[in-house]
């Protein structure tokens, strides 16, 4: 079963494991980044881009999903 909800106390290495994809489009957030926190249920998640900058999306409630990332 895919997580809904990610966070810094989770192991670098099982976030890894996944992808933030808009729930409207299931276009990725920001392809190659590292989840830093995303919860599907506020729609919020924290990125770490692959420029190695962190950066907040918040596509409201219900807006993105946690999904299984190729790498």
């Amino acid at each position: 079963m895919l997580p809904t909800k990610l966070t810094a106390v989770d192991p670098e290495s099982e976030r890894m494991r996944y992808k933030v994809v808009r729930r409207d489009t299931l276009a990725d957030v920001s392809p190659g980044s590292l989840i830093l926190s995303a919860s599907q249920e506020t729609g919020q998640c924290l990125l770490r881009l692959a420029n190695g900058t962190n950066q907040e999306f918040d596509l409201g409630p219900e807006g993105l999903r946690i999904v299984a990332a190729r790498r």
